[in-house]
């Protein structure tokens, strides 16, 4: 029978936190709208990765972007069609049906997360999305600045973090400001190992395989506390999702570092080419 006292404390959740690029989505956000609207400006970002801050970047071409005469409505039609996994979808709404609280930490913005949430009914599952803030202008071009501003110190991480935004420092936040039950955190990228560090024990990094965060994780197994589990696509989250709400004490392969026996071959698909350079900029 349940207690009915009234200093009993409430029972803790899961906290569930997700890059967006290459994690949520298969794609870019940054890339799928110039490649869709400006074959153009799409090639100046592959062109300028790792020269440029990736932000201001962003918010000069889509200042070109708009000069070519590519209205709002081009802008939000196009991330209305960026496709999301049928299972990736099931497990974020098995994560929500559990009571999990799910957060987004992204280097993309506001407008494009937000926009391809509603377009797939899902932008009600998260509690907040934490990226760069975007907006459109009454002119409708739209802006966007960094997370971590130019008038701010910098965060100065010693991690690979980018100097817009640091996401071990904003996870944190979130993992301090209550008690879990247990914290799960979803990445692809560089930028995601400074978050996965934060993680404890009992708490699960996603890494998706192949890429930059478990080439981190393997590298500097000393600094990963969290189980680990790799994935390559959203089946594989969906059943890792299964497996993870299915555990009461959450039991989990603890995470092994040992060297892939297959590297990665030179010659990639331009599907991973673009993921890599994704990779690299974030």
């Amino acid at each position: 029978m349940p207690s009915t006292t009234s200093n009993s404390a409430p029972l803790s959740k899961r906290l569930f936190v997700f890059d967006f690029d290459w994690t949520l989505i298969d794609t870019d956000s940054d890339h799928w709208v110039f490649e869709h609207l400006s074959e153009e400006l799409y090639q100046v970002q592959l062109d300028v990765v790792g020269k440029v801050q990736w932000t201001d970047l962003q918010q000069r071409l889509l200042g070109e972007l708009y000069d070519r005469g590519v209205s709002k409505e081009d802008i939000e039609r196009t991330l209305s069609q960026v496709p999301f996994a049928p299972e990736m979808i099931e497990a974020l709404r098995l994560m929500k049906s559990h009571g999990a609280e799910l957060y987004i930490l992204s280097d993309a913005n506001t407008v494009y997360i937000e926009t391809a949430l509603k377009a797939h009914n899902i932008d009600q599952l998260f509690t907040r999305i934490i990226t760069n803030p975007a907006v459109f202008d009454e002119r409708g071009r739209l802006n966007v600045v960094r997370y971590h501003g130019l008038d701010k110190e910098p965060h100065n991480c010693p991690l690979p973090c980018q100097p817009n935004i640091c996401k071990g420092l904003e996870i944190q936040k979130l993992i301090d400001a209550q008690s879990w039950e247990q914290v799960v955190y979803m990445g692809d990228s560089t930028n995601d190992f400074c978050p996965s560090t934060r993680l404890q024990s009992k708490d699960v990094v996603l890494a998706r395989r192949s890429l930059l965060l478990e080439k981190e994780i393997r590298e500097n197994p000393q600094l990963i506390k969290a189980n680990v589990i790799y994935w390559d696509n959203a089946k594989d989250v969906l059943k890792a999702t299964q497996s993870i709400l299915g555990s009461t004490s959450t039991v989990l392969t603890p995470p092994t570092f040992s060297k892939p026996s297959e590297p990665l071959s030179p010659v990639e698909s331009s599907d991973l080419k673009a993921r890599r350079a994704q990779a690299i900029r974030a």
